[in-house]
Protein backbone atom coordinates (compact mmCIF):
# COMPACT_ATOMS: atom_id res chain seq x y z
CA UNK A 1 0.00 0.00 0.00
CA UNK A 2 1.47 3.65 -0.93
CA UNK A 3 1.74 6.36 1.62
CA UNK A 4 -1.60 7.91 0.26
CA UNK A 5 -3.73 4.49 0.78
CA UNK A 6 -6.82 5.22 2.93
CA UNK A 7 -6.63 1.54 4.44
CA UNK A 8 -2.89 1.89 6.25
CA UNK A 9 -4.73 4.13 8.87
CA UNK A 10 -7.52 1.31 9.66
CA UNK A 11 -4.96 -1.52 9.41
CA UNK A 12 -2.49 0.31 11.56
CA UNK A 13 -3.37 -2.43 14.39
CA UNK A 14 -3.41 -4.94 12.45
CA UNK A 15 -1.92 -8.61 12.92
CA UNK A 16 -1.22 -10.71 9.92
CA UNK A 17 -2.84 -14.05 10.02
CA UNK A 18 -0.56 -16.47 8.78
CA UNK A 19 -2.29 -18.93 5.83
CA UNK A 20 -0.34 -21.05 3.94
CA UNK A 21 -0.52 -21.41 0.15
CA UNK A 22 -0.85 -24.57 -2.19
CA UNK A 23 1.00 -22.13 -4.61
CA UNK A 24 -0.30 -24.15 -7.24
CA UNK A 25 -1.06 -23.67 -11.74
CA UNK A 26 -3.83 -25.42 -11.55
CA UNK A 27 -4.25 -24.72 -15.33
CA UNK A 28 -0.41 -24.64 -16.80
CA UNK A 29 -0.51 -21.33 -17.73
CA UNK A 30 2.42 -20.25 -19.82
CA UNK A 31 4.40 -17.61 -17.71
CA UNK A 32 2.70 -17.87 -14.76
CA UNK A 33 3.59 -17.75 -11.09
CA UNK A 34 1.64 -17.72 -8.45
CA UNK A 35 0.70 -15.48 -5.82
CA UNK A 36 -1.60 -14.09 -3.72
CA UNK A 37 -3.35 -11.23 -3.53
CA UNK A 38 -5.69 -11.25 -0.64
CA UNK A 39 -3.90 -10.55 2.69
CA UNK A 40 -5.47 -11.53 6.33
CA UNK A 41 -5.23 -9.84 9.23
CA UNK A 42 -6.81 -9.54 12.94
CA UNK A 43 -7.45 -5.91 14.59
CA UNK A 44 -9.03 -5.30 17.75
CA UNK A 45 -12.64 -5.27 16.31
CA UNK A 46 -13.06 -7.32 13.67
CA UNK A 47 -10.69 -9.69 11.45
CA UNK A 48 -10.08 -8.17 7.72
CA UNK A 49 -9.44 -10.04 4.22
CA UNK A 50 -7.76 -7.33 2.31
CA UNK A 51 -7.12 -7.33 -1.82
CA UNK A 52 -3.85 -6.03 -2.94
CA UNK A 53 -4.65 -4.39 -7.22
CA UNK A 54 -1.12 -4.89 -7.89
CA UNK A 55 -1.07 -8.81 -7.93
CA UNK A 56 -3.17 -9.43 -10.87
CA UNK A 57 -5.13 -7.02 -10.61
CA UNK A 58 -6.59 -8.42 -7.07
CA UNK A 59 -7.62 -11.33 -9.20
CA UNK A 60 -9.23 -14.45 -7.36
CA UNK A 61 -7.53 -17.19 -7.59
CA UNK A 62 -7.88 -20.68 -5.74
CA UNK A 63 -5.23 -19.40 -2.90
CA UNK A 64 -7.27 -16.42 -2.46
CA UNK A 65 -9.90 -18.38 -1.67
CA UNK A 66 -7.71 -20.55 0.68
CA UNK A 67 -7.07 -16.81 2.41
CA UNK A 68 -10.57 -15.51 2.61
CA UNK A 69 -12.01 -18.99 4.07
CA UNK A 70 -8.85 -18.78 6.60
CA UNK A 71 -10.39 -15.27 7.56
CA UNK A 72 -13.36 -16.07 8.01
CA UNK A 73 -12.96 -19.21 9.83
CA UNK A 74 -10.52 -16.88 12.21
CA UNK A 75 -13.66 -14.08 12.43
CA UNK A 76 -15.75 -17.14 13.70
CA UNK A 77 -13.71 -18.83 16.18
CA UNK A 78 -12.83 -14.78 17.38
CA UNK A 79 -16.34 -13.96 17.68
CA UNK A 80 -15.86 -10.86 15.66
CA UNK A 81 -17.34 -9.42 12.69
CA UNK A 82 -15.32 -9.64 8.95
CA UNK A 83 -14.32 -6.99 7.44
CA UNK A 84 -13.43 -7.39 3.11
CA UNK A 85 -11.31 -4.43 1.63
CA UNK A 86 -11.98 -5.41 -1.86
CA UNK A 87 -10.40 -3.84 -4.84
CA UNK A 88 -10.52 -7.03 -8.09
CA UNK A 89 -11.08 -7.66 -11.37
CA UNK A 90 -12.66 -10.71 -10.25
CA UNK A 91 -11.22 -14.42 -10.83
CA UNK A 92 -8.12 -15.14 -11.54
CA UNK A 93 -8.26 -16.49 -15.06
CA UNK A 94 -4.97 -17.90 -15.39
CA UNK A 95 -5.86 -20.54 -13.13
CA UNK A 96 -9.15 -21.26 -15.23
CA UNK A 97 -11.64 -23.98 -13.29
CA UNK A 98 -9.50 -24.21 -10.48
CA UNK A 99 -10.05 -20.21 -9.43
CA UNK A 100 -13.75 -20.19 -10.47
CA UNK A 101 -14.63 -22.66 -7.36
CA UNK A 102 -13.63 -19.86 -5.62
CA UNK A 103 -16.54 -17.99 -5.54
CA UNK A 104 -18.43 -21.44 -3.90
CA UNK A 105 -15.93 -21.84 -1.37
CA UNK A 106 -16.24 -17.84 -0.51
CA UNK A 107 -19.88 -18.20 0.26
CA UNK A 108 -19.46 -21.15 2.07
CA UNK A 109 -17.17 -19.63 4.05
CA UNK A 110 -19.33 -16.68 4.52
CA UNK A 111 -22.24 -18.69 5.72
CA UNK A 112 -20.50 -20.14 8.50
CA UNK A 113 -19.91 -16.35 9.34
CA UNK A 114 -23.83 -16.03 9.02
CA UNK A 115 -24.79 -18.61 10.94
CA UNK A 116 -22.42 -17.56 13.97
CA UNK A 117 -24.44 -14.30 13.97
CA UNK A 118 -21.63 -12.61 12.67
CA UNK A 119 -21.50 -9.39 10.53
CA UNK A 120 -19.81 -9.23 6.99
CA UNK A 121 -18.48 -5.64 5.87
CA UNK A 122 -17.50 -4.97 2.45
CA UNK A 123 -15.51 -2.30 0.88
CA UNK A 124 -16.27 -1.73 -2.52
CA UNK A 125 -13.21 -0.05 -3.82
CA UNK A 126 -11.38 0.61 -7.16
CA UNK A 127 -12.49 -1.72 -9.15
CA UNK A 128 -14.65 -4.64 -7.97
CA UNK A 129 -15.81 -6.67 -10.64
CA UNK A 130 -16.72 -10.38 -11.33
CA UNK A 131 -16.17 -13.40 -9.43
CA UNK A 132 -15.39 -11.05 -6.35
CA UNK A 133 -18.41 -8.71 -6.37
CA UNK A 134 -20.73 -12.19 -6.59
CA UNK A 135 -18.84 -13.90 -3.84
CA UNK A 136 -17.99 -11.36 -1.74
CA UNK A 137 -19.36 -8.18 -1.79
CA UNK A 138 -22.90 -8.84 -2.99
CA UNK A 139 -23.17 -10.57 -0.23
CA UNK A 140 -21.79 -8.94 2.73
CA UNK A 141 -24.40 -7.56 5.77
CA UNK A 142 -23.30 -4.02 4.80
CA UNK A 143 -21.94 -2.37 1.83
CA UNK A 144 -19.82 0.58 1.70
CA UNK A 145 -19.16 1.76 -2.42
CA UNK A 146 -15.66 4.16 -2.68
CA UNK A 147 -16.69 7.25 -4.82
CA UNK A 148 -15.37 6.87 -8.03
CA UNK A 149 -14.83 3.06 -8.06
CA UNK A 150 -15.73 1.01 -11.13
CA UNK A 151 -18.36 -1.89 -9.38
CA UNK A 152 -20.55 -4.43 -11.16
CA UNK A 153 -20.74 -7.83 -12.73
CA UNK A 154 -18.58 -7.29 -15.38
CA UNK A 155 -16.13 -4.68 -16.09
CA UNK A 156 -16.51 -2.26 -18.84
CA UNK A 157 -14.19 -4.40 -21.62
CA UNK A 158 -15.97 -7.78 -20.66
CA UNK A 159 -19.14 -6.29 -21.40
CA UNK A 160 -17.85 -4.61 -25.04
CA UNK A 161 -16.89 -7.98 -25.33
CA UNK A 162 -19.92 -9.81 -24.51
CA UNK A 163 -22.67 -7.01 -26.49
CA UNK A 164 -20.41 -5.20 -28.84
CA UNK A 165 -20.58 -1.64 -27.17
CA UNK A 166 -19.24 -0.46 -24.01
CA UNK A 167 -22.08 0.11 -21.06
CA UNK A 168 -23.45 3.59 -21.30
CA UNK A 169 -21.56 6.41 -19.22
CA UNK A 170 -21.93 5.88 -15.28
CA UNK A 171 -23.31 2.46 -15.37
CA UNK A 172 -21.22 0.10 -13.52
CA UNK A 173 -20.02 2.97 -11.29
CA UNK A 174 -20.23 2.95 -7.33
CA UNK A 175 -22.35 6.15 -8.27
CA UNK A 176 -25.04 3.82 -9.84
CA UNK A 177 -24.58 0.69 -7.78
CA UNK A 178 -25.35 2.97 -4.60
CA UNK A 179 -28.50 4.91 -6.58
CA UNK A 180 -29.51 1.32 -7.72
CA UNK A 181 -29.95 0.41 -3.00
CA UNK A 182 -26.67 -2.10 -3.85
CA UNK A 183 -24.63 -0.47 -1.63
CA UNK A 184 -25.34 0.76 1.32
CA UNK A 185 -22.70 4.37 1.48
CA UNK A 186 -20.56 6.14 -0.96
CA UNK A 187 -17.92 7.72 0.30
CA UNK A 188 -14.42 8.77 -0.59
CA UNK A 189 -11.39 6.25 0.28
CA UNK A 190 -10.50 8.31 3.35
CA UNK A 191 -14.07 8.48 4.65
CA UNK A 192 -14.68 4.52 4.23
CA UNK A 193 -12.29 3.85 7.79
CA UNK A 194 -14.85 6.55 9.42
CA UNK A 195 -17.60 4.43 8.31
CA UNK A 196 -16.40 0.96 9.32
CA UNK A 197 -15.83 2.20 12.51
CA UNK A 198 -19.11 3.23 13.09
CA UNK A 199 -20.26 0.14 11.80
CA UNK A 200 -17.92 -1.85 14.26
CA UNK A 201 -19.21 0.77 17.36
CA UNK A 202 -23.31 0.26 16.15
CA UNK A 203 -22.56 -3.71 16.75
CA UNK A 204 -21.08 -3.52 20.23
CA UNK A 205 -23.45 -3.77 23.50
CA UNK A 206 -23.02 -0.83 25.71
CA UNK A 207 -26.56 -0.82 27.34
CA UNK A 208 -28.07 1.74 29.66
CA UNK A 209 -30.68 0.81 32.07
CA UNK A 210 -34.25 1.44 30.31
CA UNK A 211 -36.63 3.68 32.03
CA UNK A 212 -39.42 2.80 34.20
CA UNK A 213 -42.50 2.66 31.90
CA UNK A 214 -44.39 5.55 32.79
CA UNK A 215 -48.61 5.24 32.95
CA UNK A 216 -50.24 6.88 30.08
CA UNK A 217 -53.82 7.05 30.13
CA UNK A 218 -56.24 5.32 27.06
CA UNK A 219 -57.49 7.92 25.00
CA UNK A 220 -61.48 7.91 24.74
CA UNK A 221 -61.93 8.86 21.39
CA UNK A 222 -64.48 8.06 18.49
CA UNK A 223 -62.73 6.51 15.37
CA UNK A 224 -62.81 9.75 13.35
CA UNK A 225 -61.22 11.73 16.05
CA UNK A 226 -58.50 9.28 16.85
CA UNK A 227 -57.74 9.18 12.78
CA UNK A 228 -57.54 13.29 12.90
CA UNK A 229 -55.30 12.64 16.09
CA UNK A 230 -53.25 10.80 14.45
CA UNK A 231 -52.85 12.61 10.86
CA UNK A 232 -51.35 15.72 12.92
CA UNK A 233 -48.35 14.40 13.72
CA UNK A 234 -45.42 16.51 12.01
CA UNK A 235 -42.90 13.67 12.98
CA UNK A 236 -42.22 11.12 10.09
CA UNK A 237 -41.00 7.52 10.96
CA UNK A 238 -37.13 7.85 9.61
CA UNK A 239 -36.78 11.06 11.83
CA UNK A 240 -37.84 9.41 14.84
CA UNK A 241 -35.73 6.38 14.60
CA UNK A 242 -32.35 9.08 14.02
CA UNK A 243 -33.88 10.53 17.11
CA UNK A 244 -34.23 6.88 18.77
CA UNK A 245 -31.12 5.38 17.35
CA UNK A 246 -27.31 6.35 18.03
CA UNK A 247 -24.66 5.19 15.98
CA UNK A 248 -26.70 5.24 13.23
CA UNK A 249 -25.69 2.98 9.77
CA UNK A 250 -28.43 3.58 7.18
CA UNK A 251 -29.63 0.41 4.82
CA UNK A 252 -29.56 1.61 1.26
CA UNK A 253 -32.94 0.95 -0.38
CA UNK A 254 -33.91 2.00 -4.77
CA UNK A 255 -36.32 4.00 -2.99
CA UNK A 256 -37.05 6.15 0.41
CA UNK A 257 -40.41 5.27 1.40
CA UNK A 258 -39.16 2.76 4.43
CA UNK A 259 -36.07 4.08 6.46
CA UNK A 260 -34.23 1.10 7.88
CA UNK A 261 -30.62 1.12 9.98
CA UNK A 262 -28.34 -0.19 12.64
CA UNK A 263 -28.11 1.28 15.47
CA UNK A 264 -28.02 1.07 19.04
CA UNK A 265 -31.02 1.79 21.42
CA UNK A 266 -29.25 3.11 24.63
CA UNK A 267 -26.65 0.99 24.12
CA UNK A 268 -28.33 -1.73 22.85
CA UNK A 269 -27.39 -2.63 19.13
CA UNK A 270 -30.59 -3.17 17.16
CA UNK A 271 -31.76 -2.65 14.03
CA UNK A 272 -34.44 -0.29 13.07
CA UNK A 273 -36.81 0.03 10.55
CA UNK A 274 -39.54 2.91 9.76
CA UNK A 275 -42.86 1.98 7.40
CA UNK A 276 -43.40 4.62 6.12
CA UNK A 277 -40.24 7.11 6.64
CA UNK A 278 -42.11 10.43 5.72
CA UNK A 279 -45.62 11.51 7.41
CA UNK A 280 -48.58 9.76 5.19
CA UNK A 281 -45.96 7.73 3.08
CA UNK A 282 -46.68 5.03 1.34
CA UNK A 283 -44.08 2.05 1.34
CA UNK A 284 -43.56 0.37 -2.39
CA UNK A 285 -42.10 -2.39 -3.24
CA UNK A 286 -38.61 -1.46 -2.97
CA UNK A 287 -39.44 -0.12 0.47
CA UNK A 288 -40.73 -3.95 1.45
CA UNK A 289 -37.79 -5.45 0.07
CA UNK A 290 -35.37 -2.82 2.61
CA UNK A 291 -37.75 -3.49 5.28
CA UNK A 292 -37.37 -7.65 4.51
CA UNK A 293 -33.46 -7.40 4.74
CA UNK A 294 -33.18 -5.62 7.50
CA UNK A 295 -35.63 -8.42 9.18
CA UNK A 296 -33.54 -10.85 7.96
CA UNK A 297 -30.06 -8.85 8.89
CA UNK A 298 -31.62 -8.69 12.21
CA UNK A 299 -32.21 -12.26 12.48
CA UNK A 300 -28.60 -13.14 10.96
CA UNK A 301 -26.68 -11.13 13.61
CA UNK A 302 -29.18 -11.56 16.53
CA UNK A 303 -30.30 -8.07 17.43
CA UNK A 304 -33.36 -7.13 17.84
CA UNK A 305 -35.67 -5.75 15.65
CA UNK A 306 -37.59 -1.66 16.27
CA UNK A 307 -40.38 -1.45 13.78
CA UNK A 308 -42.10 2.28 13.30
CA UNK A 309 -45.03 2.46 11.70
CA UNK A 310 -46.97 5.36 10.36
CA UNK A 311 -48.31 4.59 6.97
CA UNK A 312 -52.45 4.71 5.66
CA UNK A 313 -50.61 1.54 3.57
CA UNK A 314 -48.99 0.49 1.06
CA UNK A 315 -48.51 2.29 -2.11
CA UNK A 316 -51.58 0.85 -4.80
CA UNK A 317 -50.63 2.72 -7.61
CA UNK A 318 -49.78 1.18 -11.13
CA UNK A 319 -46.31 1.12 -10.72
CA UNK A 320 -46.25 -0.93 -7.79
CA UNK A 321 -48.61 -3.67 -9.08
CA UNK A 322 -46.70 -3.99 -11.97
CA UNK A 323 -43.61 -4.39 -9.24
CA UNK A 324 -45.20 -7.19 -7.22
CA UNK A 325 -46.11 -4.78 -4.28
CA UNK A 326 -48.26 -7.89 -3.08
CA UNK A 327 -44.92 -10.32 -3.31
CA UNK A 328 -43.16 -7.68 -1.80
CA UNK A 329 -45.16 -6.77 1.56
CA UNK A 330 -45.56 -10.82 2.05
CA UNK A 331 -42.00 -11.54 2.13
CA UNK A 332 -41.36 -8.44 4.58
CA UNK A 333 -43.91 -9.58 6.91
CA UNK A 334 -42.63 -13.47 6.46
CA UNK A 335 -38.88 -12.02 7.25
CA UNK A 336 -40.49 -10.15 10.17
CA UNK A 337 -42.89 -13.46 11.74
CA UNK A 338 -39.67 -15.48 10.98
CA UNK A 339 -37.48 -13.12 12.49
CA UNK A 340 -35.30 -14.91 15.65
CA UNK A 341 -34.25 -11.90 17.34
CA UNK A 342 -37.32 -10.33 20.12
CA UNK A 343 -38.83 -7.82 17.88
CA UNK A 344 -40.76 -4.84 19.20
CA UNK A 345 -43.50 -2.51 16.64
CA UNK A 346 -44.59 1.00 17.70
CA UNK A 347 -47.57 2.04 16.39
CA UNK A 348 -47.55 5.79 16.76
CA UNK A 349 -49.58 7.23 13.85
CA UNK A 350 -51.55 6.04 10.92
CA UNK A 351 -51.68 1.89 11.15
CA UNK A 352 -53.27 0.99 7.66
CA UNK A 353 -53.98 -2.63 6.43
CA UNK A 354 -51.21 -4.88 5.40
CA UNK A 355 -49.30 -2.34 4.87
CA UNK A 356 -48.83 -1.43 8.06
CA UNK A 357 -48.87 -5.24 9.33
CA UNK A 358 -46.12 -6.23 7.61
CA UNK A 359 -43.98 -3.79 10.42
CA UNK A 360 -46.47 -4.69 13.28
CA UNK A 361 -46.44 -8.51 13.50
CA UNK A 362 -43.64 -8.05 16.01
CA UNK A 363 -43.46 -9.66 19.76
CA UNK A 364 -44.33 -6.66 21.36
CA UNK A 365 -46.95 -4.08 19.70
CA UNK A 366 -47.03 -0.19 21.67
CA UNK A 367 -49.37 1.95 20.30
CA UNK A 368 -49.11 5.23 20.93
CA UNK A 369 -52.18 7.52 22.44
CA UNK A 370 -52.19 9.25 18.91
CA UNK A 371 -52.24 6.35 16.24
CA UNK A 372 -54.91 3.96 14.97
CA UNK A 373 -54.90 0.57 13.68
CA UNK A 374 -57.29 -0.30 10.87
CA UNK A 375 -58.29 -3.06 8.39
CA UNK A 376 -58.18 -0.64 5.68
CA UNK A 377 -58.09 3.06 5.51
CA UNK A 378 -61.45 4.92 6.23
CA UNK A 379 -61.01 6.42 2.76
CA UNK A 380 -60.42 2.75 1.15
CA UNK A 381 -63.56 1.42 3.64
CA UNK A 382 -65.33 4.37 2.02
CA UNK A 383 -64.63 2.99 -1.57
CA UNK A 384 -65.63 -0.16 -0.64
CA UNK A 385 -68.41 -0.40 1.71
CA UNK A 386 -69.79 2.61 0.13
CA UNK A 387 -70.55 5.01 3.83
CA UNK A 388 -69.23 7.77 4.53
CA UNK A 389 -65.31 7.60 5.62
CA UNK A 390 -66.36 9.19 9.27
CA UNK A 391 -68.56 6.54 10.07
CA UNK A 392 -66.38 3.55 8.57
CA UNK A 393 -64.11 5.00 10.93
CA UNK A 394 -66.20 4.78 13.66
CA UNK A 395 -67.69 1.40 13.00
CA UNK A 396 -63.88 -0.45 12.42
CA UNK A 397 -63.06 0.01 16.19
CA UNK A 398 -59.35 1.12 15.25
CA UNK A 399 -58.88 3.43 18.52
CA UNK A 400 -55.78 2.17 20.85
CA UNK A 401 -58.85 1.27 23.75
CA UNK A 402 -60.38 -0.97 20.73
CA UNK A 403 -56.55 -2.14 19.94
CA UNK A 404 -56.01 -2.92 23.57
CA UNK A 405 -59.34 -4.46 24.33
CA UNK A 406 -58.95 -6.99 21.20
CA UNK A 407 -55.19 -8.22 22.20
CA UNK A 408 -53.91 -6.79 18.83
CA UNK A 409 -51.97 -4.40 20.89
CA UNK A 410 -50.15 -5.04 24.12
CA UNK A 411 -49.64 -1.89 25.59
CA UNK A 412 -49.83 1.78 25.24
CA UNK A 413 -47.03 3.68 25.23
CA UNK A 414 -44.12 5.77 23.45
CA UNK A 415 -40.44 5.86 22.18
CA UNK A 416 -39.31 5.73 25.42
CA UNK A 417 -40.73 2.30 26.64
CA UNK A 418 -39.01 0.75 23.38
CA UNK A 419 -35.96 -0.45 25.32
CA UNK A 420 -37.53 -1.96 28.01
CA UNK A 421 -39.85 -3.79 25.99
CA UNK A 422 -36.30 -5.14 24.44
CA UNK A 423 -35.00 -6.53 28.14
CA UNK A 424 -38.14 -8.45 28.93
CA UNK A 425 -37.86 -10.17 25.67
CA UNK A 426 -34.17 -10.83 25.51
CA UNK A 427 -34.95 -12.10 29.05
CA UNK A 428 -37.17 -15.35 27.60
CA UNK A 429 -35.51 -18.05 26.77
CA UNK A 430 -35.56 -17.69 22.50
CA UNK A 431 -37.81 -21.09 22.39
CA UNK A 432 -40.55 -19.68 24.70
CA UNK A 433 -40.26 -16.15 22.54
CA UNK A 434 -41.19 -17.44 19.53
CA UNK A 435 -43.92 -19.96 20.68
CA UNK A 436 -45.24 -16.75 21.87
CA UNK A 437 -44.82 -15.13 18.88
CA UNK A 438 -46.58 -18.03 16.76
CA UNK A 439 -49.52 -18.28 19.06
CA UNK A 440 -49.86 -14.81 19.00
CA UNK A 441 -50.11 -14.23 14.97
CA UNK A 442 -51.29 -17.56 14.35
CA UNK A 443 -54.64 -17.73 16.54
CA UNK A 444 -57.45 -15.35 16.20
CA UNK A 445 -57.27 -12.07 18.13
CA UNK A 446 -57.95 -13.21 22.18
CA UNK A 447 -60.24 -10.25 22.87
CA UNK A 448 -63.69 -9.00 21.99
CA UNK A 449 -65.37 -5.38 22.37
Amino acid sequence: MSDQDWREGFLADAQGIDVTPAGRDPASWPGYTPRTAVTAYRLPRAVAAVWDFSVYGGSFGEDDATVLVAAADAAVQAGLPLVTLVRSGGTRLQEGMAALVGIPRARIALHRLAAAGLAHLSVADVPTTGGVWISVVASADLRVAVEGATVGFAGPRVVEAFTGTLPAKGSHTAESAYAAGLVDALLPGPEVPGWLDRVLTALTADPQPAPAAQPVEVPAASGREQVARSRARTVGGGALLGELLTDLVPLRGRDETVTAALGRLLGRPVVGVAVAAQVGGRPTPPGYRLAARAYRLASRLRLPVVSLVDTPGADPGTASEEDAIAQAMGEALDALLLCGSPTVALVHGEGGSGGALAAAAADVVVVTPESYFAAIGPEGAQAALRRPAEECADLMRITPADLLALGCADALGGPADLAGHLDRLAALPADERLARRAQRWGAPVPGDL
